[in-house]
């Protein structure tokens, strides 16, 4: 696994045709149940940083579950006021929508 490069933004003057291959840390966070017997499918983090200590990788483990709470919180916010719901100002908008 690595990110994909591509000739684009800050590789739109790269000369070679061979991209460079970028060193990182990918960690893969696995839980052991999830309620209702779902299925837990792992999630994957990718730090730029080449080599991570045991604590390192700790720490980033937290950081993504703290900011995991905040993330979900908005989102069932917004679904609960339907501010993710398309906001139709005219009728033959609504009639292409349905």
């Amino acid at each position: 696994m690595h990110p994909r490069l591509t000739h684009r933004g800050p590789w739109l003057a790269h000369a070679e045709d061979e991209l460079p291959i970028l060193h990182s840390t990918l960690i893969q966070l696995t839980v052991e149940r999830l309620p209702g017997n779902r299925e837990p499918k792992p999630v994957w983090l990718w730090c730029s940083a080449a080599s991570a200590t045991p604590a390192d990788v700790d720490r980033w483990r937290q950081a993504f579950l703290r900011r995991f709470d905040p993330d979900q919180t908005f989102r069932l916010m917004k679904q609960t006021l339907g501010w993710t719901a398309p906001q139709i100002r005219h009728a033959d908008t609504a009639d292409l929508r349905t």
